[in-house]
């Protein structure tokens, strides 16, 4: 065997197999990828669902306050000449009977406000002109040219600590009259949306809408940076920005999916070495049915298909074939002197100088023992087959030197042509074999 061929076809079946084998790993981790991106979107869907539980308490109870404030509003409507101690006497008898998180309920005239409930801890806000403080000018102002309801927060209050308001115009007959406010406690609402967050099994941050993502108003400012998923969420007016992951994080199931990976990368060489082993064997079973294994040239199974594809060739164009049997000339005689190894090593060099004559279109063969035949296609003229056999006579014949033995290596040459000898291969070799042993016998 050919060692240059046996490393291509080495080489070739081991491409088959790397590339078969990253093809299937390929396909392995995106199916993986695919499988995992389905697990992760699972599970933000399930967040996702424990979230809107979530804002939806969240949002109950400020509409609760709001409920209350606009029957409140109604009953004032209603008794418009009501006395402070039976409005007190009513709010205290409302917000009895509800589990709410009112600090307070105010009354502004215009933007001034002029009535606090309860009055006990609120008096110093009584009088004062709400459009003068800054951080609550605007949204007052928007609720007497809107008329719409608005809920901001979190604020300072005047008052001290933080509370989240909720803001209702008050209008008589079409005309803006002044404004009602209910203001939530803000740590105890924060209190209650981290129970109400711990129960929906979620880490939830929040922040107000020109505050994202560097500062949020409640929880971790490192949710972002954890894979968090950003939500944007509106209660009556007031936008936020909402980040949430599971109360204990996302999981991963790293280990899972590297061992998948492992497993895809493990049975993709597998599957890739066993299919090179299968090519590399198929190589080597068709190589040895077509060649010879001493020499490495094509066998007698193989000269028969080559000659038909040759005789296809030269009908159709009209040319010739030159058939050259060959016989080295007492070969016995050197495996008899020198042994059967050396015999061995003289047919080797033998096949060596054949594949090695320069001469287009040219394939030799070993036939048998020490017999070889070389087929010339595509000759035009009989001259070239002529300049062939000179050729083929001169690198044929050779001194064989063995450590200090010089062994004279004489072959005898046969040739037949088509279409002139023959058409069949049969024919052709029995005319070039008798014309050999014609050239043999004469050596004599």
């Amino acid at each position: 065997m050919k060692l240059k061929t046996k490393r291509q076809q080495f080489i070739c079946s081991m491409g088959i197999g790397v590339s078969i084998s990253i093809v299937i790993m390929t396909l392995f981790f995106l199916s993986i990828d695919t499988i995992e991106n389905k697990y992760n979107q699972r599970q933000r869907l399930e967040v996702l669902e424990r979230f809107l539980r979530f804002q939806s308490r969240a949002e109950t109870i400020i509409n609760e306050s709001i409920n209350l404030l606009e029957g409140y509003m109604t009953y004032i409507k209603i008794n418009p000449d009501i006395s402070e101690e039976d409005s007190n006497k009513y709010l205290d008898n409302l917000l009895s009977t509800k589990k709410t998180l009112i600090r307070n309920i105010g009354i502004m005239e215009d933007t001034t406000v002029i009535w606090n409930y309860p009055r006990e801890g609120n008096k110093e806000v009584i009088g004062v002109d709400l459009t003068t403080i800054t951080s609550q000018k605007d949204d007052i102002i928007k609720v007497k040219k809107t008329l719409k309801r608005l809920f901001i927060g979190p604020v300072n209050l005047i008052q001290g600590g933080v509370g989240f308001i909720a803001r209702l115009p008050i209008v008589f007959e079409g005309e803006y009259k002044g404004q009602i406010s209910v203001v939530l406690d803000g740590d105890k609402y924060l209190e209650y949306m981290d129970v109400i967050a711990e129960e929906s099994k979620l880490n939830v941050t929040i922040y107000n809408l020109e505050d994202f993502p560097l500062q949020p108003f409640h929880g971790d400012s490192k949710l972002i940076d954890r894979e968090g998923l950003v939500l944007n969420i509106e209660i009556l007016n007031n936008k936020w920005k909402v980040v949430i992951e599971p109360l204990h994080g996302w999981k991963k199931n790293k280990t899972i999916i590297l061992a998948y990976r492992a497993l895809s990368i493990l049975i993709g060489l597998i599957i890739g070495i066993f299919l090179h082993i299968i090519f590399y064997t198929r190589y080597q079973l068709n190589y040895q049915a077509m060649n010879d294994q001493l020499t490495g040239l094509n066998n007698r199974y193989f000269l028969d298909y080559y000659y038909q594809t040759i005789l296809k060739k030269a009908e159709a164009n009209n040319e010739f074939i030159g058939l050259f049997l060959i016989d080295i000339n007492h070969f016995k005689a050197i495996n008899d002197n020198y042994g059967h190894k050396v015999g061995d090593l003289v047919l080797i060099e033998f096949a060596k100088r054949i594949q090695a004559i320069g001469i287009n279109k040219k394939r030799g063969f070993r036939i048998g023992g020490d017999e070889f035949l070389i087929l010339v296609s595509d000759i035009n003229e009989l001259q070239d087959l002529e300049y062939a056999f000179r050729i083929i006579r001169e690198e044929t014949l050779f001194r064989f030197k063995y450590q200090d033995n010089h062994i004279e290596v004489v072959p005898s040459i046969g040739l037949a042509t088509y279409p002139i000898d023959g058409d069949t291969l049969e024919r052709i070799m029995n005319v070039a074999d008798s014309r050999m042993y014609e050239e043999k016998r004469l050596s004599k």
